[in-house]
């Protein structure tokens, strides 16, 4: 039929609680392989990629689907220069890394999908020094903070907008009155 996924029969590691069936399936839940019982498609336990034959995702595998192209977006964001401090890496300083956010092994850790770890909002440009200063810690939120504030005045340079209401306004009606 159309539309409606294919049931794979799994031998499962135990009975299904409910109906005592040892046949069942796998499907994916976020970045979770769950097997439910193929007879009353109840869910029986969460399987680990090892046991379902899937590649298992690790910091490396997470890290490896970074493509250049995004790569070289998230560095065009941060302007070229490290998002938590500042730094423009040259020479002998070292090179831009792109970091997480919510570092990979965290994100694995709670369950976050491989697409949301590499999400452009969890990446950021970070010198050596920050980024693997920081290892498998998430960045605290002050610097989170920071990060988002250069992030928001870049944008709003960019576009042209203004930080605030002016007194140079086409109209009279909409102009800023002190």
């Amino acid at each position: 039929m159309i539309g409606i996924p294919t049931r794979e029969p799994y031998t499962m590691r135990a009975p299904c609680p409910s109906c005592g069936c040892t046949v069942g399936y796998v499907t994916e839940r976020g970045a979770q392989d769950v097997v439910r019982c193929m007879s009353c498609d109840r869910h029986c336990y969460n399987a680990p990629r090892t046991e379902t034959g899937k590649a298992v995702r690790t910091v490396q595998t997470v890290h490896e689907a970074i493509k250049p192209k995004q790569r070289a977006r998230i560095l065009l964001r941060g302007g070229f220069k490290c998002e938590c401090c500042g730094k423009v890496p040259r020479g002998s300083q070292g090179e831009l890394h792109v970091g997480h956010v919510v570092s990979v092994k965290r994100g694995l850790e709670l369950g976050i999908s491989d697409a949301e770890i590499n999400d452009d909002e969890n990446l950021i440009a970070a010198c050596s020094e920050c980024n693997l200063g920081l290892g498998a810690e998430v960045i605290p939120v002050r610097a989170l903070v920071s990060v988002l504030m250069a992030r928001l005045r870049g944008h709003a340079s960019a576009t042209g907008a203004s930080s605030g209401p002016t007194a140079s306004s086409g109209s009279n009606k909409e102009s800023f009155q002190p």
